[in-house]
């Protein structure tokens, strides 16, 4: 449903209700001598009561896509079938006075949460969202933006307008929309590249290529999965890594509409010059609301030793020191022989670019063992699992993640996989 102006509505109230009224108030003045009051007091009472009617089908029209969009997440994910721990449902907001301000208020309602890995992934709406925006978000190339800061403190408005590297700003980040293939997305592969930001031993930018879901045919399906034109309400996801911040504690939770181009950087104007003009346009301020989360169990491999192993390119060192589980992740904490060396990288070091080198050795190394490694469960099926994203580092040891779509049941995992040797899981899982 589109957004439908009261006084418009009015005007389409069939005059043939209107006429049925006017006989009643005849009958009813007869028999009680009522004067002309009666009768403004009647078509009063009916046109307050289809306007309640549009505005109840307003209402209902967001609960239902609110609901609609918690069975989807559930079916997704396989929430009840692998008895997922700590995914959390938040029921739908109320905190407009009425349907009508609820339709036209800006707001963010949470759908749900899960923990994954080192990130906590909340699925979230914002409404309205005109449909000249979202499909500007789907389809322009960093044309719109919607971003979202988290934070156990309250979030002053200043912050959503000072460059996220000054010392006294809380961490932006973007929100995106929730995956969706429709399981064909290998028949849609195409090959991208991408510059590296760091530069060879001649200065110039060094590039990585790799494969991608063609954006012309994933587009579309995001948008269709995502938005809904009858509400104006898009459905978005985004990780809250919880180093930051503290989720036994309630977490502000605050988005905003970003118009793309107003923080885009000039690579020629110094970084210092940039920070200093940071000025960014916000198209709409979803406002705040309160979230709290319910932690994932995780399995832990018993591991009685590391396992080691040797890296080809450099016959550096690797141990994985431990391994653990949840329903939609693999956690795995490594060190090797040049782990501080390359997580302390500086371009100003004189011996930069063969430290870079021993970067990508190790990175390729953590690839392969990632990308090679899978589970297998007690029905004899397997998973196969993948490198990871993101490796945060501390104290000599860096934390990788293979994440999957959809969830496990974890309970059913009998062993796990690592460069050709299989590791059991026990019968009877502990959780930590």
């Amino acid at each position: 449903m589109s957004r439908y102006p009261l006084n418009h509505a009015l005007t389409q109230i069939d005059d043939r209700y209107l006429t049925m009224v006017d006989r009643s108030i005849e009958e009813v003045q007869t028999m009680r001598q009522k004067t002309l009051r009666t009768r403004k007091i009647f078509r009063t009472v009916l046109i307050a009561a289809v306007a309640a009617a549009l505005m109840g089908i307003t209402a209902y029209a967001f609960s239902s896509i609110h609901a609609a969009r918690q069975r989807q997440l559930r079916a997704e994910l396989q929430i009840e079938e692998n008895a997922v721990s700590g995914y959390t449902e938040y029921p739908e907001a109320s905190a407009a006075p009425s349907a009508a301000a609820r339709e036209a208020e800006p707001r963010i309602q949470l759908i749900s949460s899960l923990r994954q890995g080192e990130f906590q992934t909340v699925y979230f709406s914002v409404s309205p969202v005109p449909e000249e925006i979202a499909r500007r978000f789907f389809f322009g190339n960093m044309e719109i933006e919607f971003v979202y800061i988290a934070s156990n403190e309250e979030i002053p408005d200043e912050y959503w307008h000072t460059a996220g590297s000054t010392a006294d700003a809380v961490d932006k980040s973007f929100a995106h929309p929730v995956p969706y293939t429709e399981g064909h997305e290998a028949e849609h592969m195409i090959e991208s590249s991408s510059q590296t930001g760091l530069p060879d031993e001649n200065g110039n930018q060094q590039t990585v290529t790799f494969e991608v879901v063609d954006p012309a045919w994933y587009k579309p399906l995001l948008m269709q999965h995502s938005y809904d034109a009858e509400t104006q309400s898009l459905m978005l996801m985004c990780g809250i890594y919880r180093e930051q911040v503290d989720l036994t504690k309630p977490v502000y939770f605050s988005v905003r509409c970003l118009d793309g181009p107003s923080v885009w950087a000039d690579p020629d104007i110094p970084t210092e010059e940039y920070i200093a003009g940071y000025a960014p346009v916000y198209l709409e301020d979803y406002g705040t609301v309160t979230l709290e989360a319910a932690d994932t169990a995780f399995v832990s491999l018993p591991l009685p030793e590391p396992i080691h192993l040797v890296n080809p390119e450099n016959n550096g060192n690797l141990d994985i020191l431990a391994v653990r589980l949840s329903a939609n992740c693999a956690e795995w904490k490594i060190t090797h022989d040049d782990v501080e060396r390359i997580h302390n990288l500086n371009a100003e070091d004189p011996d930069f670019h063969e430290s870079f080198e021993k970067q990508l050795q190790w990175i390729r190394f953590q690839d392969e063992i990632l990308s090679g490694a899978f589970l297998r469960f007690e029905d004899g099926s397997t998973l196969q699992l993948n490198a990871s994203a993101a490796a945060p580092y501390q104290n000599g040891v860096v934390t990788l993640t293979s994440v999957w779509d959809a969830t496990i049941d974890i309970g059913s995992v009998r062993s796990i996989t690592v460069m050709g040797t299989e590791y059991p899981f026990p019968e009877s899982l502990s959780q930590g």
